[in-house]
């Protein structure tokens, strides 16, 4: 088994099945899982959220690599699929069915893999938590950080260093260097700097790639070029740690090494 093969078994084949359902084909298929969930009547209005074990839920599978509640990942903000499919009738039963059977196109281009493991009962308790939620609120305009690196005046919308004035990098930015000097090295090069097997990411980032660009590779993985998905094994505030390292090299804010920290 390859690294791009790592982790992707029945459910993957599933899904990939379920792309060739066409039509009414297609429709029928749902409709008739549907009813099974039901077992032949609507009972969403009697599902209750559960957030304690939703929570434990979606924590103890790969969920949090690709959803947050308030904020986009790879997959949508979990209060955004509240607010779209809240009130609609039978709700808890269709996101239970989309949980364990995946789905493709309704938020974009990256599909969402299906996960078999998690049983139809726990599947409805996390889809009735979501629709729980709250609408999400406006976003609010995002705070900005200015530095001077090399001379140039550079701009992030996080937070670097502690302070301006000691020049020690946040917990975040450290951990960041941790994981990536621990795990993406052995492809992209110690410190973020290239290697044999892929690309200098400093590079890619200055040349346009975006954060959501940055996490949907990195979650999902280039199966044609060897990249493995490290969905399920990152999670979501992980792979935020090591993207703000990355862009923080490749911004030239911090050199090779170990980067000055508070601990």
């Amino acid at each position: 088994m390859t690294w791009g093969e790592r982790g992707r078994s029945h459910e993957t084949r599933l899904k990939d099945k379920w792309r060739h359902l066409t039509g009414v084909a297609a429709a029928v298929v749902l409709a008739a899982l549907v009813c099974a969930y039901n077992g032949g009547t609507s009972n969403a209005a009697e599902e209750k959220a559960d957030a304690t074990k939703a929570l434990a839920l979606v924590k103890g599978s790969d969920c949090l690599s690709c959803h947050a509640i308030d904020h986009d990942v790879v997959g949508p903000a979990w209060d955004r699929v509240a607010e779209r499919y809240r009130g609609r009738p039978d709700m808890v039963n269709l996101l239970a069915l989309k949980i364990r059977g995946g789905s493709e196109g309704v938020w974009g281009k990256v599909a969402m893999p299906a996960h078999l493991s998690i049983n139809e009962a726990d599947a409805k308790i996390i889809a009735a938590w979501i629709l729980s939620l709250p609408n999400p609120k406006a976003e609010a305009k995002p705070k900005t950080y200015t530095y001077k690196a090399d001379g140039k005046t550079v701009t992030t919308d996080f937070p670097v260093f502690i302070s301006d004035k000691e020049r020690k990098v946040t917990k975040g930015i450290f951990r960041g260097f941790e994981l990536f000097n621990s795990y993406c090295f052995r492809c992209h090069g110690y410190d973020a700097v290239g290697g044999e097997y892929a690309p200098d990411l400093r590079h890619s980032l200055n040349g346009g790639m975006t954060r959501k660009e940055f996490f949907t590779v990195a979650m999902e993985g280039k199966k044609e070029k060897g990249m493995p998905e490290w969905a399920g094994f990152f999670t979501a505030d992980e792979m935020e740690d090591i993207y703000e390292y990355v862009k923080a090299r490749s911004l030239g804010l911090i050199g090779v090494g170990r980067p000055p920290s508070a601990d």
